[in-house]
C-alpha cells in the first residue's frame, strides 16, 4: 500500500467518524488531537466578524527540539494546490516545519512568523533566511527577524538573468570584479542607462546584491544553502499525496500523519549505530556539550571538550580584544 493508499483510507475514515460536521470542525478536531501529545503545538488566526479562518500553523515537539539545536539558517517557501479551500501551504524548513496560510498576505505570514517564534525561543539565533525573489512578503521577514540576512536562491538568479554577464556577476568575489561585469552588461545595451532592462536590473537587482552576489552574501553562515530544493522537493512528494480537490481537514491530517512518518524515519536514523556520538555521561546535562556530541566524531569531541572544560573552568583566564568584528581571546602572558 503507497502514501496515496494509506492518506484514502485514513480521509475515508475520518468522513465516516465525523459526518455532519464542516471542514473547519473537523479541522479543529485534528487539531486538538494533534495537540494532545505533550510538546506538540498549532494554532489558528480566525476573522472575528465572518468566522473565516485566515492561517493555521502547527509544529510537533521533535520539529521544536531540532529548530533549538540547528536554528542559524531557516528556508521559507509556499506552494499552491494542495487543498479545495485553496489555502497555500508555507513552510519554515529546518528539518520540516510546516505552517499552513490562505494567502501570502502581511497579515497572515504576520501570525505564523509570530506563533514561530512564540513557540521557539531559539529564533533569536536566526542570521540566515533563504526564500525566492518572488517571495511576496519580505518585509514581514525582515520585522520577524531583524537580525537575520535574506538571501535569495542562487537557481531563481541564473533562471532569471540567463546570459553569461549575470552569471558573472553573481558569482563575483570581490566589488572591482562585479562593477567590471555590470559595466559589461551596460556596454552591451549601448550605454544606455534609459534602457528598460537596465533601469529593471537597477530598482530589483542592484538594490540587493547582499542577498544574490558571492562576494556580498559569502560573509553569513548560509551553510551553502543556495536553493530551497529541500523544500520544493517535500512539496513534489506530498501532492503526490494530496490533491487540490482534498478539504482542508483532510489535508491537515496528512501532513501531521506524513511529519509523524519522517520524524519516526529520521529517528530510526539517528539512532543507528555510528550516526551520532552519545556525550560522555558527566557531560549530558550540559546542552553545549550534548550538542557537540551530536555533530561530532568521538575524537573530535573529546578534543573539544577538553578546551571547554578548561575555557569554563576556574583555572581560565582571558584578555578579550576586539578589532572591527573580530574578537581576539588571549592567554595574559602571551605576547603580541
Amino acid at each position: 500500500m503507497d502514501l496515496r493508499d494509506v492518506h484514502n483510507v485514513l480521509a475515508a475514515g475520518t468522513r465516516k467518524n465525523q459526518v455532519g460536521k464542516t471542514d473547519e470542525e473537523r479541522t479543529v478536531s485534528h487539531l486538538h488531537e494533534f495537540c494532545e501529545t505533550d510538546g506538540n503545538a498549532a494554532t489558528l488566526s480566525v476573522d472575528d466578524s465572518s468566522g473565516l479562518v485566515h492561517a493555521v500553523c502547527f509544529q510537533t515537539a521533535r520539529q521544536k527540539r531540532l529548530f533549538k539545536a540547528f536554528p542559524e539558517v531557516i528556508l521559507v517557501d509556499t506552494t499552491h494546490d494542495t487543498n479545495k479551500n485553496k489555502y497555500k501551504l508555507f513552510s519554515i524548513q529546518v528539518d520540516d516545519v510546516f505552517g499552513k496560510v490562505e494567502s501570502e498576505m502581511a497579515d497572515n505570514l504576520s501570525f505564523c512568523l509570530k506563533e514561530f517564534k512564540e513557540s521557539n525561543p531559539a529564533w533569536v539565533n536566526i542570521r540566515v533566511v533563504v526564500t525566492d525573489k518572488d517571495f511576496n512578503e519580505k518585509d514581514v521577514l525582515a520585522d520577524a527577524f531583524p537580525d537575520a540576512r535574506q538571501l535569495i536562491r542562487q537557481f531563481h538568479v541564473i533562471d532569471y538573468l540567463r546570459k553569461q554577464v549575470f552569471y558573472l556577476m553573481m558569482k563575483a568575489e570581490s566589488a572591482t570584479a562585479y562593477s567590471a561585469y555590470r559595466q559589461e552588461m551596460l556596454r552591451s545595451l549601448g550605454n544606455d542607462k534609459k534602457n528598460a532592462f537596465f533601469e529593471y536590473f537597477e530598482v530589483n537587482w542592484e538594490t540587493r546584491k547582499e542577498e544574490w552576489v558571492n562576494y556580498r552574501r559569502d560573509n553569513v553562515p548560509h551553510l551553502n544553502n543556495h536553493t530551497n530544493n529541500r523544500i520544493e522537493s517535500g512539496w513534489g512528494k506530498i501532492k503526490q499525496v494530496v490533491e487540490r480537490e482534498d478539504p482542508i481537514d483532510e489535508l491537515i491530517g496528512t501532513l501531521i500523519m506524513l511529519q509523524e512518518w519522517s520524524e519516526e524515519g529520521y529517528m530510526k536514523g539517528f539512532r543507528s549505530l555510528g550516526t551520532r556520538q552519545m556525550p560522555i555521561a558527566e557531560d549530558a546535562v550540559d546542552p553545549e556539550l550534548l550538542t557537540l556530541a551530536v555533530q561530532l566524531s568521538l575524537h573530535v569531541y573529546r578534543l573539544v571538550r577538553e578546551q571547554y572544560k578548561f575555557a569554563c573552568s576556574a583555572e581560565a583566564s582571558y584578555e578579550v580584544r576586539i578589532d572591527g568584528t573580530r574578537v581576539e581571546l588571549r592567554v595574559p602572558s602571551e605576547r603580541d
